[in-house]
């Protein structure tokens, strides 16, 4: 009993299965392996932490640098606003809107020392050359040099015009997709020939309605039958205005078009509008001169204050008596020598003043008197067309409108948008574009309408009656895109931006963001150094 209760007492005592030595010689080794363990571990994790705020930094920094170059582009917008409030003469005496490098390239807003903080933005917009747009230019584009969509249906239905026909001289467009583009819009269910109505849009996942209406912005017509992003935007996916290497390969709605001419490099975007609009004044600024007044009093002293007395004359004997038929008799007279009864009702009211060209008015005599026969001081010969017509067309209006939607500038248009011009035939568009190219700039800032290709003989009276209600000199929205960026750094941001100056104060219509299609052109287009400008 003592032994066995001596066992279990030893069996509680620790057992010592080395020497003290030894044992002491092991702690500090295991305590040494566990810091040098917890070390690592810290290092690493300090590491790990430095280096990602260091990405954080360098994030944030970027970020911000993106954000300065975001309100780069906004700076040029406001930029381009101050420019839009100046009068057409001030603005032409600084070389104009478009191709104008002096004016819209490398505008420096944030100056410093170093390159990587001097922000600028340069204006872009689509080149043209010989009617075909063609690479890129320094400044901005007229609206009014494009097809607008929301006109068309109201043009379409007002003249009795073929809307189809006007869209399919725009490249890329066939007869289907002329008519789907032309029921989207139109306010009625029943779909066109080639068309798609509300019944087809229903069958689709997701269904939706078409709009029935007017666009309000173009990306809206990928949602119409048939029209793909290829279609709409051509080959220029990143939309700098330059086809690269890489965009050259044709495809989707492309594959199989003939683009020898570079008429698809921007799609049938580049040819339509939805903004094109533009005030109708004198080229001083002032309002015109309504034809079809009531009051032939004010009518007359307006008259003779803007075209001249014998020519304000004429045109109350011709809202007083209308036109002479062909057979009417009467001597003929001196308009200088007539006394108006200014007393007497109109009865006739102008559609054109076109009409003037070449008429005549037959105004009764007194008792047993003949009556006297007028002539129209303004005839058919290119003289009248270049003066006296001229400042009839710069100071006179046929009714009281302010603005106008919808008609093409003849200046600045495309050659495929010039076709849509209903009575436009390919030999007057050719005429058109090679006097047009040969004269550049010589009718900027004079006049806002086409006269001159009546004057050169491009087109007869007759011809010039029919287009000339689908035809301006002028238009007062413009589209640009503007670029923001530094100097030596890369973060750069872009917009799309569509202005309106036809009212007293300038303003944005449309703004779309570019930036995320990549960088767009190269530095060196943007340009660097304002001595780069001279």
């Amino acid at each position: 009993m003592f032994r066995s209760s001596k066992k279990r007492a030893e069996s509680f005592l620790p057992r010592a299965t080395a020497p003290r030595r030894l044992r002491l010689s092991q702690r500090p080794a295991s305590v040494l392996l566990l810091v040098l363990i917890v070390v690592t571990m810290m290092s690493l994790t300090v590491g790990s932490y430095l280096a990602l705020m260091q990405n954080e930094h360098t994030a944030t920094r970027y970020g911000g640098r993106r954000l300065q170059a975001r309100m780069l582009v906004e700076s040029g917008v406001e930029y381009l606003l101050a420019i839009l409030q100046q009068s057409d003469d001030e603005i032409n005496r600084q070389g104009g809107l478009s191709d104008n490098s002096e004016l819209m390239q490398s505008i420096l807003v944030l100056d410093d020392s170093l390159k990587d903080f001097r922000g600028r933005f340069t204006v872009l917009a689509n080149g043209m050359k010989e009617g075909t747009y063609d690479d890129l230019q320094y400044g901005m584009e007229n609206e009014s040099a494009k097809l607008n969509l929301n006109t068309l249906v109201e043009d379409d239905e007002k003249e009795n015009d073929s809307a189809r026909d006007r869209l399919l001289a725009i490249p890329g467009i066939d007869a289907a997709i002329a008519d789907a583009i032309l029921d989207w819009l139109d306010d009625d269910d029943s779909p066109r020939e080639f068309g798609v109505e509300r019944s087809h849009y229903r069958e689709l996942s997701p269904a939706y309605q078409p709009r029935n209406g007017p666009l309000t912005a173009l990306d809206e017509l990928l949602m119409v039958h048939g029209v793909t992003p290829e279609l709409l935007y051509g080959f220029d996916t990143n939309r700098s205005y330059v086809v690269d290497k890489q965009e050259q390969k044709a495809r989707g709605a492309l594959e199989q078009a003939d683009n020898n001419n570079g008429e698809l490099n921007r799609g049938i975007a580049a040819y339509l509008t939805l903004h094109s609009l533009e005030r109708i004044e004198t080229s001083a600024g002032e309002s015109k001169v309504n034809i079809n007044s009531t009051n032939l009093e004010k009518l007359y002293q307006d008259l003779s204050k803007t075209i001249g007395e014998n020519q304000a004359k004429f045109l109350i004997l011709y809202r007083q008596f209308g036109p002479a038929s062909k057979d009417a008799t009467g001597n003929p007279a001196e308009i200088s020598g007539h006394v108006l009864d200014l007393k007497k009702e109109a009865k006739t009211n102008l559609a054109s003043l076109y009409e003037l060209v070449g008429a005549r008015i037959a105004v009764k005599g007194k008792e047993n008197e003949p009556g006297s026969l007028f002539e129209s001081p303004w005839q058919d010969d290119p003289s009248t067309y270049r003066e006296s017509m001229l400042s009839l067309f710069n100071h006179v209006q046929v009714g009281e409108a302010r603005h106008i939607a919808g008609r093409i500038n003849l200046e600045t248009a495309s050659r495929p948008v010039l076709k849509s011009v209903p009575g436009m035939t390919e030999i007057m568009v050719s005429q058109i574009l090679n006097q047009r190219d040969s004269k550049k700039g010589e009718n900027e800032g004079k006049t806002r309408h086409p006269l001159w290709i009546l004057a050169e003989g491009i087109v007869t009276l007759d011809e010039m009656r029919q287009i000339a209600p689908y035809l301006t000199g002028g238009g007062d929205v413009y589209s640009a895109q503007v670029v923001g960026y530094f100097e030596a750094t890369t973060p750069r941001a872009r917009a799309e931006v569509i202005l309106d100056r036809s009212e007293k104060t300038a303003r944005i219509v449309a703004w779309q963001e570019l930036t995320q299609l990549g960088p767009g052109v190269a530095r060196s287009v943007l340009g660097d150094e304002l001595e780069n400008r001279k």
